[in-house]
């Protein structure tokens, strides 16, 4: 073979092999984007929640549901002690996010920030339950909204790390004014007569 044909044959050869690599390399990328998007997989399906209340204290764990009497917090308001339940779900790294609504026509009580939750391996009775308490803050209640004597929703949500909802519980109860000293002060912003400034939905600090 000529020399000025050989160089061609190997020009030819390598722009070959060059056309190869570009086009395995945009294979590799479109697979990797592909990766991207597929969707994270569906929680169990016996993944559940259970949502409960506590003591005025915030210890325990007990239904929440008829009846709850408001503790008063550090600030001047009252809340409802939150406590959650989990089962189904494998241990590990989540998001979580609790909100309340009036029941009658879900109108917004307290909307919920997400916080990091590490969920635990489930104790002998097949459940994790969360460490510690969060309180769902109902008075001052926001302008138009009485809470006192009003059947709330409560609602507790696990989320992924894009806080996509992956499994939620609710229970409903009526929350009430204690009785003694702080009764009358706790019926006067918990009624909706007169909301705080800006009055609206409160946004629940991440406790949970």
């Amino acid at each position: 073979m000529r020399p000025g044909r050989q160089q061609t044959a190997v020009s030819r050869t390598a722009v070959g092999a060059m056309i190869a690599l570009a086009v395995a390399a945009l294979a590799t990328t479109v697979a990797g984007c592909g990766d991207e998007m597929t969707p994270p997989p569906p929680p169990p399906s016996n993944a559940s929640i259970v949502v409960g209340g506590t003591d005025v204290a915030g210890e325990g764990f007990s239904p929440l549901e008829g009846d709850v009497t408001m503790v008063p917090g550090g600030q001047g308001g009252f809340h409802v002690w939150l406590k959650y339940r989990v089962t189904g779900m494998t241990p590990g790294p989540m998001r979580v996010r609790h909100s309340a609504a009036r029941a009658d026509d879900g109108r917004p009580v307290l909307v919920g920030q997400s916080r990091p939750v590490d969920i635990g391996a489930a104790g002998p009775d097949g459940a994790w339950e969360a460490p510690t308490a969060a309180p769902a803050f109902m008075c001052p209640a926001p302008l138009g909204v009485r809470i006192d004597g009003t059947r709330i929703r409560y609602r507790v949500e696990l989320l992924d790390g894009n806080d996509q909802p992956i499994v939620h519980g609710e229970a409903m109860a009526t929350p009430h004014c204690p009785a003694g000293d702080l009764s009358t002060f706790c019926a006067s912003i918990c009624s909706g007569a007169s909301g705080p400034p800006n009055s609206g939905p409160k946004t629940a600090t991440p406790a949970i």
